[in-house]
């Protein structure tokens, strides 16, 4: 029965039309963020989740940059011994020649110059090898990284401890001036060479583990971020379709509200 106290019909209609206006601007917020979650009212329970999923993936991704920095760090150091190798392999060569009867202790001493400044440059190596300031190769380096999200795993700390003073290297104090001392410079280098070699098989084992805990830190955050966009990555492909649908309904709502108010004013008309 027709009314002007009531108009259930432009009612029924400004409420569908706010509700589905509603849902469009859902629909184009989520749209325009890429987010299928823009606030608790979405999806509450899985904003908690994805949170919980957040916090995770930024504690994988700062172990990822210990472990990053772990390996600048063990670099450096071996970049520092190489060096110190490289020198040690020349002054290996300038006492073998000096050990040798074929030259004189006059030529000894031109050898012997040589070897010494090789002998401070050893040790101008080992002081500036350091990162951050931290000297690297005097023995007192021992840090530890943690490499894995779960903090309480016994195996998510990775040690890296330099503990060979490399400054304090055998060869400190020899000379060349003569073949019995040249001979023993040998002995001290044979000694050194050894020092350095094992202490670049150290830290490359400890190289060796970063690159396999690196390994496992990309594989367990890009499983995460996958899983984190199940519940936050919007479907733009359904997107679109709702919006098509919301539309549409926008359009009938609008022209339903439209009716409702001309057959009110139409039966206004009868009043007069």
């Amino acid at each position: 029965m027709p009314t002007i106290n009531t108009n259930m019909s432009a009612t029924l209609a400004v409420s569908n039309l706010n509700k589905t206006n509603d849902e469009m601007s859902s629909v184009l917020t989520a749209m325009s963020s890429g987010k299928s979650i823009n606030s608790a009212s979405d999806d509450a329970s899985g904003l908690a989740v994805y949170t919980a999923m957040s916090v995770d993936y930024a504690a994988w991704e700062q172990a990822g940059d210990n472990s990053e920095i772990a390996n600048a760090i063990l670099e450096t150091a071996d970049g520092g011994l190489s060096a110190v190798s490289d020198i040690l392999e020349r002054m290996y060569e300038l006492a073998s020649e000096a050990a040798s009867g074929s030259v004189t202790d006059t030529e000894r001493g031109y050898l012997d110059s040589e070897y010494q400044d090789l002998a401070t440059q050893i040790s101008s190596t080992v002081a500036s090898t350091t990162y951050f300031d931290n000297q690297l190769l005097n023995g007192a380096y021992d840090e530890g990284f943690l490499v894995s999200a779960d903090s309480s795993d016994a195996n998510a700390t990775i040690q890296v401890t330099l503990s060979t003073d490399f400054s304090a290297l055998t060869l400190v104090g020899t000379d060349l001036t003569d073949s019995t001392n040249a001979a023993a410079a040998l002995t001290a280098l044979d000694a050194d060479i050894q020092t350095v070699s094992s202490g670049r098989a150290q830290i490359g084992a400890l190289e060796s583990r970063f690159d396999f805990a690196s390994d496992v830190i990309d594989t367990a955050t890009t499983n995460l971020e996958s899983a984190m966009g199940v519940y936050m990555d919007a479907d733009v492909a359904e997107l679109s379709a709702q919006q098509t649908e919301l539309g549409v309904k926008l359009d009938s709502a609008i022209q339903a509200l439209s009716v409702s108010n001309s057959n009110l004013e139409k039966l206004s008309r009868l009043m007069q």
